[in-house]
């Protein structure tokens, strides 16, 4: 894909990984710029998944686009031996943004609608690249460790996210994929978050549960460059070592892992094209995942 990629897009991965960060520190204070190029992974995201340390590629016009962008940031952060507390105020243009869909392809719109879309077969998912915009907002975050090796943290951000204008009419009677995509605008938005991690004396399990809320409509991420953001609405990590053999590097052996994305099925926005195609976008597709990891 990304050979493709360099063969059909004026973009390059390398266009995405420029940035900076300058700090400056007073006693538990740091005051700190950041300039970013490249949107992060969710912070619920296995390491093991390309889309954790890759960029987002979708499809424009027909031809594979990296979603990307140009991220400022100015912040200040307390951190104490319990407790962090952070502010920061940014301002975004993102070029790109990758709207993802599950895709139930009629006979005749699976060829039809091949140009269109990023199209994985195997999973059923279909990405779109919407209309880059520009956005400025903020984001508060505040963290407590708790007994028994347990933190809790919360957080709320404001910005701008996509939306797909259509109406449910229009979704219900059968609209094209051209007049849906153009459909998408920016809109402000909220969003809310809380997680809860820690690990389980004895078995040493590692367990994580989130829950981030922003409206059900926006199909794209609130404060897209934040660096600690969960994945979308209810998620849940565990992470268990098998063997416990640590060596002298402090690896673990095996890790049994099984991640859940999405729970409730929250933020399911259906449309029903004209060719008699479903797509269903939102902005984290139900999941479940397992495996094994080795650590070394």
């Amino acid at each position: 894909m990304l050979a493709r990629f360099t063969q059909n897009s004026p973009n390059t991965v390398v266009a995405a990984l420029p940035f900076a960060n300058v700090a400056w520190h007073s006693g538990d204070s740091t005051i700190h710029y950041r300039l970013a190029t490249a949107l992060p992974a969710a912070q619920d995201l296995d390491e093991s998944q390309a889309q954790a340390w890759l960029p987002a590629l979708s499809t424009r016009d027909g031809k594979l686009a990296l979603e990307h962008g140009l991220h400022q940031e100015i912040g200040w952060e307390r951190r104490t031996g319990s407790s962090n507390v952070a502010v920061l105020v940014f301002a975004d243009n993102i070029s790109n943004p990758m709207m993802e869909a599950m895709s139930r392809f009629s006979a005749a719109g699976a060829s039809a609608q091949a140009g269109q879309l990023l199209y994985d077969p195997a999973s059923g998912l279909a990405r779109v690249a919407g209309p880059s915009f520009s956005t400025a907002g903020m984001e508060a975050t505040i963290e407590r460790r708790l007994p028994k090796r347990c933190q809790v943290r919360a957080s709320y951000a404001n910005g701008d996210a996509l939306r797909l204008t259509a109406s449910t009419q229009q979704a219900a009677l059968g609209i094209g994929m051209a007049q849906l995509l153009a459909s998408a605008r920016a809109r402000h938005a909220q969003t809310y978050s809380i997680s809860l991690s820690g690990t389980l004396d004895g078995t040493g399990t590692r367990w994580r549960a989130t829950y981030r809320w922003q409206p059900e409509d926006t199909v794209t991420s609130v404060a897209a460059f934040s660096q600690n953001a969960a994945s979308p609405y209810m998620n849940i990590q565990l992470r268990q070592p098998i063997g416990f053999r640590r060596n002298s590097e402090g690896g673990n052996g095996f890790e049994a892992m099984v991640n859940v994305n999405n729970l409730l099925t929250q933020g399911y926005r259906p449309y029903v094209l004209s060719d008699g195609s479903v797509l269903i976008f939102a902005q984290g597709q139900r999941s479940f995942s397992g495996g094994l990891a080795f650590n070394f």
